[in-house]
């Protein structure tokens, strides 16, 4: 078993319809094969789902910096380049998916006896996915080639298509967006979980429009002003001049998208301990630990319903038997500068709370429940107890009848490293977001689709686009509907006596909010990327506690884990055009530093 840690800051129930995100038809038939009935273009149109990035395996990167695994650490080491880019394989597989979508465009007018509202419901399917997939695409690379059709594979090397301009990439797929919108389903539907919806059109375009409003992408002429450039023209293919109404455009369309999942019954999920799943007993930690694994959330507006696998997310996240290690691999380990993210129960950043402890405090010893812990874990914010295992915690799951179990991280302990070479917690804490409370470790894990984008989302996209745009009281209002779920005092009953709430210190909040909030899913590694700010945390090596200490003392302290990170800036912030594509296609330019 690969040994995994959370990076950084902060970092179905098996219906047997949502099988169809694995659908991948033969090569080898003709597209009148493809074509000839409407069984087999259904078979075509969950095949084009199928490109889409699996993004709860933390371990092949697709978390992109949130998660990495000791067997595969190219991205935290730096290791991979255009020559090899190991896991980072999003250009080919993104175009291929996007060529999927374009031939069922191109053919499913058709098939044959197909009612003609089905047949454009399909349609805007695959244009909401050549969308996604080009997203996928400039966020990872920048400046893309839009394939606005479907090139022959006969292709002449003469008319191979350039990168086109990032604002003319982020104009063609809002278009694209809002053309889907018109004939996409109103809503998931239980026996196809996993479409796409109005909704999601709605949501990742305004997504899309703040990561190009961001400092990455808007205005940055220190990263791009000497390259990125169109090789005919010369012209930089990046806006190097910031313009402030892109955080105005983002703010637009983010508020369009929230109220219009508010007017169609999405909402902050919220819920209370039942019989069966009594702990947490304090009922705002219960409904955070399941705000997304309850399968029937009223919050999440596009998921993943692929099932999880064996190897996956919740097994490697629980704290191992103690006898018998089974199926809990006692893995997946938030680092201490994530621990340290969390807010007290205050609402405020531990380091700025006049009432918190002070930074020489944090590693002595307190009552945790009437057990010892560091006074790091006490006091803080309800995400924090119902997301993170501490030392002599709870982590709230099903083994030898019990309920829940204290997480002992020790050396010697239960869930310590001892003299092991795998399957231990490289910090010294586990993460229990994303691990169902039903979670058994002699009976497995509960199925639950994976949120791709969730209500929470839109409401910190409006206040990080408000804010920007100088709205700085409608960014509070969105913030403090996210603290409120979370049991925190408001923006401004939080800092009240601390400090003025400023633009600049509303864009601390709100980043610290939003990787807090959306911690463990997906989102962090490319927030610091647009925020133009990763090789602050990046760069240097992560840290933990003390794994080989026996006593509270000896463990109780900040050690430097044994990973070696390394982030270089410009080069790390775009990934690198593999060189075969390159040697293709002579029109493309290598992003800098590769």
């Amino acid at each position: 078993m690969k040994y995994s840690i959370i990076l950084l800051l902060f970092t179905f129930l098996g219906l047997s319809s949502c099988n169809y995100l694995d659908v991948v038809p033969d090569e080898r038939p003709t597209e009148a094969d493809a074509f000839k009935d409407k069984n087999s273009a259904e078979r075509f149109l969950y095949s084009c789902y199928s490109f889409m990035p699996k993004e709860r395996q933390g371990a092949n990167l697709y978390q992109t910096s949130e998660i990495a695994a000791m067997n595969d650490l190219e991205y935290l080491l730096g290791t991979y380049s255009a020559a090899n880019v190991g896991n980072f394989t999003f250009w080919s597989r993104m175009y291929g998916g996007i060529r999927r979508c374009y031939t069922l465009l191109n053919n499913v007018d058709k098939v044959p006896h197909m009612e003609e509202e089905l047949k454009s419901v399909y349609k805007a399917e695959a244009k909401f996915l050549i969308a996604y997939y080009h997203f996928i695409l400039l966020k990872a690379y920048g400046p893309i080639i839009l394939a606005k059709d479907e090139y022959a594979l006969d292709i002449r090397a003469g008319e191979y298509p350039k990168r086109s301009h990032f604002d003319e990439c982020v104009n063609w797929i809002v278009a694209l967006y809002d053309e889907a919108f018109n004939d996409l389903l109103e809503k998931q539907a239980t026996t196809y979980y996993g479409r796409a919806t109005k909704t999601a059109a709605k949501a990742l375009k305004g997504r899309l429009l703040l990561y190009a409003a961001s400092p990455l992408f808007n205005g940055n002429d220190a990263f791009f002003g000497n390259s990125l450039k169109d090789p005919e023209t010369g012209e930089a293919l990046m806006s190097l001049t910031k313009e402030d109404g892109k955080w105005e455009r983002a703010y637009i369309a983010c508020l369009e998208a929230a109220s219009y999942a508010e007017q169609n019954g999405y909402l902050l999920y919220e819920g209370v301990p039942t019989e069966e799943l009594p702990y947490p007993s304090n009922a705002t930690e219960w409904s955070l630990r399941m705000t997304f694994v309850d399968r029937n959330s009223s919050e999440v507006i596009w998921a993943d319903p692929r099932q999880e696998g064996f190897y996956e997310y919740q097994n490697n996240a629980t704290p191992r038997h103690p006898t018998d290690d089974g199926a809990s691999w006692n893995n997946l380990a938030p680092t201490l500068t994530s621990v340290k993210m969390f807010y007290t129960e205050n609402g405020l950043p531990i380091e700025e709370d006049p009432q918190y402890f002070t930074a020489n405090q944090y590693y002595s010893t307190g009552l945790y429940n009437g057990r010892s812990t560091a006074n790091l874990h006490l006091k803080r914010e309800p995400r924090f107890y119902a997301w993170i295992a501490f030392q002599n915690g709870w982590y709230e799951m099903s083994r030898d009848g019990e309920k829940r179990i204290v997480t002992e991280f020790r050396n010697e302990d239960p869930h310590g490293k001892g003299n092991r070479s795998r399957n231990y917690s490289m910090s010294g804490y586990l993460v229990k977001k994303g691990v169902g409370l039903s979670y058994d470790t002699r009976n497995g894990y509960p199925n639950y689709p994976w949120p791709l984008i969730r209500l929470a989302e839109l409401y910190l996209n409006i206040a990080e686009a408000a804010i920007e745009s100088n709205k700085l009281d409608i960014g509070k209002d969105y913030l403090d509907k996210v603290r409120k779920r979370a049991g925190i005092p408001t923006v401004n009953d939080a800092w009240a006596s601390v400090a003025s709430l400023t633009k600049d210190k509303l864009r601390q909040v709100v980043r610290q909010e939003r990787a807090i909030e959306l911690f463990m899913e997906g989102q962090l590694g490319w927030d610091i990327k647009r925020w133009k700010v990763a090789e602050q945390y990046m760069g240097k090596n992560p840290k933990g506690m003390n794994l080989n200490g026996a006593t509270d003392e000896a463990f109780f302290k900040e050690t430097e884990i044994e990973q070696a990170w390394k982030f270089v800036a410009p080069k790390n912030y775009l990934l690198p055009i593999q060189d075969k594509e390159i040697n293709i296609n002579n029109k493309l330019v290598q992003n800098p530093g590769y």
